[in-house]
């Protein structure tokens, strides 16, 4: 069941200012902000949306601790309609849904996860409209607990974006103060955790935003229109590098004859942090090691391998790099990498890193008779945001009937040839990317495949008729004379 209400334009209008907010990283005054909403107060549209649920209450809770914005949203909603409901919506501006790098929705009590759906675009006010698939259908006059949770890359930006080679780096976020829903909402109220105490300033609708330690609390506001959008702010103090992967390449080989799985994985990082005002000064960076954790520079990298983890190796263009520490404790192997030099804002690093493990962690035979392999689709993301990531899976030569399954949304999926040394057919190559990968991406994904116990013999069979064939080439040439006109023999005579 579906209503037309009229809603002003000035939410348009902030959603605008809302993007040219992020593009320029400067805080907009007061009165720009009144002079634009002014100019459109008098105009509105006609907008469509759904009026089967009431939101009770809304609490949201913001983690800028890290990189990444997450966004927790506990809903209580009700039905206020006369038939049921198997249907949630809610709404994400379009100027910031490319940040958007997880979506997932979930019953807050059972902690069942539903399905999120992106239902229609909303081109007039800019906007993407979400469905929440429930369940069981929410009968007239009841309750349901929901559970949204947003992931927002590139969201948190510095500022200032230059600073002295020491210095504590500050960043600014920026956010809607109210859910933008297409409900009414009876009372909200946003909590935004920050990394620091150290907090410059904030700001939020109808002024009602407080500080208290590293949070801040919006609100509570009560009897939100459906779409409202008014922009708060937090500018604090943020020490933690900003790191971005611009590309990650991750290339498993999987060997049933050696019952190996090799793993290499190429980065090309950026710090997205504030840079530097002027050159870097080595001697002023040795002289002041001892604060470099209270600044945004990026000295090294911890990642968590397999417990069986063996022949790890680190190496950048230049060549092997000896600064690296790798360890095996209990549960899992540690790979500790220390770049060539620190990476300060705007700073970028290539390497590479790879190793090998046991098959059997991750491939087993089903039922069915085909092979089944779960691994992570990445690894040791953890606050880190990842641009775009590339898996190569190369199944054993041999291998047919690939299928893949993923527990999300890929943005190409390809099933091609790769050959590589002593290779006769090639083997299936399975490539999977997708752009804006978070630790939320850290999930299993399964390849299933066919292949023969036959298979395995089919290298040394081909290695070896090579080897015969190279050895009939030789004795057939050795059988041939290449001279040129008549052979003369010469008789050798004896003389008594």
């Amino acid at each position: 069941m579906k209503l037309c209400r009229c809603v002003y334009i000035y939410k348009t209008t902030s959603l605008f200012l809302y993007h040219f907010f992020y593009k320029n990283t400067v805080m907009i005054s007061v009165r720009l902000l009144l002079q634009v909403l002014f100019a459109f107060s008098c105009a509105c549209v006609a907008l469509a949306f759904p009026t089967q649920f009431e939101n009770t209450k809304v609490i949201r809770t913001i983690d800028v601790t890290t990189a990444i914005a997450r966004e927790d949203v506990g809903i209580r909603a009700k039905n206020i309609d006369s038939v049921p409901a198997s249907e949630y919506y809610f709404y994400v501006p379009i100027v910031i849904s490319k940040n958007a790098a997880s979506i997932s929705a979930f019953l807050r009590k059972q902690k069942t996860e539903l399905q999120v759906v992106l239902e229609d675009e909303d081109a007039a006010n800019q906007m993407y409209v979400y469905k929440v698939i429930l369940n069981e259908p929410v009968q007239p006059q009841q309750d349901v607990l929901l559970g949204l949770k947003i992931a927002y890359t590139h969201t948190i930006k510095p500022m200032p974006t230059k600073l002295p080679q020491v210095a504590r780096q500050h960043t600014i976020f920026a956010f809607n103060s109210y859910l933008l829903s297409p409900y009414q909402t009876i009372e909200t109220k946003t909590t935004l955790q920050t990394p620091s105490k150290n907090i410059v300033s904030h700001s939020g609708a109808a002024g009602k935003s407080a500080g208290n330690g590293n949070k801040v609390v919006y609100g509570p506001y009560e009897n939100v229109a459906p779409l409202s959008f008014d922009i708060a702010t937090c500018h604090f103090e943020n020490s933690k590098p900003l790191i971005t992967i611009t590309t990650l390449e991750r290339d498993i080989e999987i060997s049933h004859w050696g019952n190996n799985l090799a793993v290499e994985e190429h980065y090309a990082l950026r710090n997205d942090g504030a840079g530097l005002d002027k050159d870097f000064n080595r001697v002023q960076y040795q002289a002041t090691a001892h604060i470099h954790d209270q600044t945004n520079v990026l000295k090294s990298l911890t990642f968590d391998l397999p417990a069986l983890a063996r022949d790890p190796y680190f190496r950048d263009e230049v060549g092997n790099v000896s600064t690296s520490h790798f360890r095996v404790e209990k549960e899992k192997s540690v790979l500790e990498l220390t770049p060539r030099y620190p990476l300060f804002g705007g700073w970028n690093y290539t390497w590479y890193y790879g190793y090998n493990t046991d098959l059997g962690q991750y491939a087993h035979k089903a039922k069915s008779g085909k092979y089944v392999l779960n691994i992570k689709f990445v690894e040791n993301v953890k606050d880190m945001t990842v641009d775009k990531a590339i898996v190569r899976v190369v199944l054993p030569e041999g291998a047919t009937n690939a299928k893949v399954n993923t527990p999300f949304a890929i943005d190409q999926e390809l099933i091609t040839k790769h050959f590589t040394y002593f290779d006769s057919t090639g083997r299936l190559m399975v490539v999977l990317e997708k752009d804006n990968v978070v630790r939320e991406h850290e999930l299993p994904i399964q390849i299933e495949y066919e292949y023969s116990s036959f298979r395995l013999l089919q290298k040394p069979i081909v290695a070896s008729a090579a080897i015969f064939l190279l050895f009939l080439v030789s004795i057939g040439l050795n059988k041939l004379s290449f001279t040129i006109g008549k052979e003369v023999r010469f008789a050798l005579f004896a003389c008594y």
